[in-house]
Formats: C-alpha cells, sequence, structure tokens
C-alpha cells in the first residue's frame, strides 16, 4: 500500500465526536433506564440516621448535578450525554461505597451497587455504540 492509498482510506473513516448526534431510541432507553433503577434504589433506601457529613453533602450534589448533566445530554441527543451518564453511574458508584463505609448493609446497598454498576456497563456499550 502506497502512502496515498492509506491517507485515502484514513479520511473515509469517520471520528466519532462527542457533540454527534444520539438517536431517539438510545437516549430513550438510557433516560428509562436512570428512572428505573435510581427510582428502585431509592423506593427501598432505608431511613437516614443521623446527619449528613460533608463528604456524604459533597458526593449528594455531585450526583444530582451529574444527573442534570446526563438528563440535558440525552435531552439534546449528543453522544456527550452519554459519557455524563457514565460520570453519574460512577458517582453513583462512590456513594454506596461511602454507604457501605458508614455501616450501611441489605438489600439497599446490593441494589445500589448493582444500579449503578448497570448504569455504567450500559452507557458505555451506547457511548461506544452511538
Amino acid at each position: 500500500m502506497t502512502l496515498t492509498h492509506l491517507r485515502t482510506k484514513a479520511s473515509v473513516i469517520q471520528r466519532r465526536q462527542l457533540g454527534d448526534v444520539i438517536s431517539v431510541r438510545i437516549a430513550l432507553a438510557v433516560g428509562i433506564l436512570w428512572v428505573v433503577l435510581v427510582g428502585l434504589v431509592f423506593s427501598i433506601a432505608p431511613e437516614p440516621v443521623g446527619d449528613p457529613t460533608a463528604v456524604a453533602v459533597t458526593v449528594s450534589v455531585m450526583f444530582e448535578l451529574a444527573l442534570m448533566g446526563t438528563l440535558a445530554g440525552l435531552l439534546a441527543l449528543r453522544r456527550w450525554g452519554l459519557l455524563v451518564s457514565m460520570g453519574a453511574a460512577g458517582v453513583m458508584l462512590t456513594a454506596a461505597a461511602l454507604c457501605s463505609l458508614g455501616g450501611h448493609t441489605g438489600a439497599w446497598l446490593v441494589a445500589q451497587y448493582l444500579a449503578a454498576a448497570t448504569l455504567f456497563v450500559v452507557g458505555r456499550a451506547a457511548f461506544r455504540q452511538a
């Protein structure tokens, strides 16, 4: 192969950008999964005991901001919304880890871990596909 042939072949390959448009189907699937899993996790959450620590408040605020970013990106049908979705799942996983360090156990904690991992894996798969 010549250098010219390689350049031509490389120009045919499209590079995906974060601003690229995603399909409505992918945005709806990821959005619905977020609503269902977060709704499930919070529906079985135990009552809080005591005042939250500064770290817990910080992680909660980060999670809410990431959720807003995910919503904005999915509503705009942009690829970056899927990336923010993975970040929000990571923050949710961090929150679950902090809960386990704080002494929480049981079905709620397992549901948090499973929901966060599922949201991350699905977000990653959608990001790679889109």
